[in-house]
């Protein structure tokens, strides 16, 4: 795959990804919802639990501890299906309190204490700044993965690419994410793009895992087998690291900045988390559906060394199916900007409500 139809391809998603944002938010502004206003996209908007990690590192974690990487998806699929009218409590308080943010809800439970919200935005942004660092860092990493496949391109420097893709998100995220007055105004072209990026990396995912089973492993009864005969002494079960993992899960499935953004702040219709109490663990049952034949069929095929948390790139691109390894690319790719535009959202909401302003009112004259 030549690595200049790789970046038209990537700038070619990203302008369609604006057209579409655009194009949501124009109708809005008329107010034609219509159909943004329906379940199915609120659910898909949920898929930002999914980020690059989970696209790419969750191959990763299956290869090193075997089925604990399910540990992150049974979290979320336990606190939907058992506490969705929990969810829908949290979402009926946050429209009567006019919530805009984790840190806001926080400190309105303890008298609309700006302390406590100044001390819940800072943790959160020293929390999330790592894992929007790690968003980046896999962008670069697919990038140096496609160019050092492509004969006669060489990868350039990957800080310089960091830099240019947080440019790129910065300005994708300023012109329909912070640009508004007001805090509450419902981001309608974000969420849009948001739910077009979630079937992009779920189709991509299932992709690899339909070529992976049925064209490298021989079918599903062979592939059930050769996961039934691979050995690892690192694959055992713990069940004390299970519980936690699982409760970790569960509790950032709430708590995350992101999380609550899409699930509370951008919620239109409180009935709309009845829906999301089961399409959504059903949405995470498709993503981790392949996990595990994708890291038992790379680490057989893939050379010793190789990275496992890149094998959903690497295992396409080594068998010469060039345009699944494009998708599969899409797929992390929007696994990544999705998660970094919603948190910096969150987190820009954050800090201008519980301290730049608090600040700015108390230095003016």
């Amino acid at each position: 795959m030549p690595f200049n139809v790789l970046v038209l391809t990537c700038l070619a998603y990203v302008a369609f990804l604006f057209l579409v944002a655009f194009l949501v938010e124009r109708r809005a502004v008329v107010g034609a919802m219509g159909f943004l206003r329906s379940p199915v996209v609120y659910t898909l908007s949920l898929s930002i639990y999914c980020t690059a990690w989970t696209f790419y590192g969750a191959v990763g974690y299956a290869a090193r501890s075997g089925l604990e990487f399910l540990t992150i998806y049974l979290g979320p699929t336990l606190v939907f299906v058992g506490w969705w009218w929990v969810l829908r409590k949290l979402v009926r308080i946050g429209r009567q309190q006019r919530v805009t943010s984790i840190a806001d809800l926080i400190s309105a439970r303890y008298g609309k204490s700006n302390l406590l919200g100044v001390l819940v935005t800072v943790i959160a942004v020293v929390a999330a700044t790592p894992y929007i660092a790690l968003q980046l860092q896999s962008v670069t990493l697919s990038f140096s993965v496609f160019a050092s496949a492509s004969d006669g391109w060489e990868m350039p420097n990957r800080d310089a690419t960091a830099v240019w893709v947080a440019v790129g998100l910065a300005f994708f995220t300023i012109a329909f994410g912070t640009r508004n007055l007001d805090a509450k105004e419902q981001h309608h072209g974000i969420v849009m793009a948001i739910a077009v990026e979630a079937v992009v990396k779920l189709v991509a995912l299932l992709a690899v895992g339909i070529f992976v089973v049925w064209g490298l492993g021989g079918g599903l009864s062979p592939m059930i087998e050769r996961i039934e005969t691979y050995a690892d002494p690192n694959w055992v079960i713990q069940p004390g690291r299970w519980v936690g993992l699982i409760f970790l899960s569960g509790a950032a499935v709430i708590s995350l900045p992101r999380m609550f953004q899409v699930l509370v702040v951008e919620n239109v219709d409180e009935s709309h988390v009845a829906r999301a109490s089961w399409a959504f663990p059903a949405y995470l049952f498709l993503m981790s559906l392949f996990i595990l034949p994708i890291a038992v069929i790379g680490l057989e095929r893939m050379p010793a060394g190789s990275n496992p948390d890149m094998l959903v790139l690497t295992l396409p691109l080594s068998e010469g199916q060039g345009g699944l390894a494009m998708l599969a690319f899409l797929g992390g790719f929007s696994s990544a900007t999705s998660m970094v535009i919603v948190e910096t959202i969150a987190l820009a909401t954050m800090l201008s409500n519980h301290v730049l302003m608090p600040a700015w009112l108390w230095l003016r004259p």
